[in-house]
């Protein structure tokens, strides 16, 4: 893959946590494509990744469109995040496919969802996010 914006910035967190890869990023078609490891440590008394999890992939796969369409000028946060749970996810390799669908100044809004390691769709979600500017180690508004 192309080198992108992304290289040389530390993950956060809770990406380091839910094994976020990017896969691929198209900023011209406002899509991105990344990897999570769907770790057992994630899953419920059933033996599925829990929920919370499943959510969690989806904001990591949505959030950082905004990041990648703006240059790295802003950052979205999550202003609400709407999740259908399609079908039990069992541990291993989770793939995020994300599109933004329309990016105004102030708000953008998202579409996405997971597949699972035999491609296929485990959940997906609708999501908007409110616009702020950043710089490379300031999250101020």
């Amino acid at each position: 893959m192309a080198s992108t914006l992304f290289d040389g910035l530390e993950a956060p967190p809770a990406a380091k946590l839910l094994g976020w890869k990017l896969l691929a990023l198209d900023t011209g078609a406002g899509t991105i494509e990344v990897e999570f490891d769907g770790k057992t440590a994630f899953v419920n008394s059933t033996g599925y990744i829990q929920g919370g999890f499943l959510a969690a992939m989806l904001d990591d796969t949505l959030g950082p469109i905004t990041f990648a369409m703006t240059e790295g000028k802003t950052l979205g946060r999550t202003i609400d995040l709407h999740i259908h749970y399609l079908k039990p996810a069992l541990p291993g390799r989770i793939v995020g496919l994300g599109k933004i669908t329309q990016l105004g100044r102030r708000i953008a809004y998202l579409e996405g969802h997971l597949n699972d390691q035999d491609g296929n769709v485990v959940a997906r979600a609708t999501s908007s996010a409110m616009m702020f500017g950043y710089k490379h180690g300031n999250t101020s508004t």
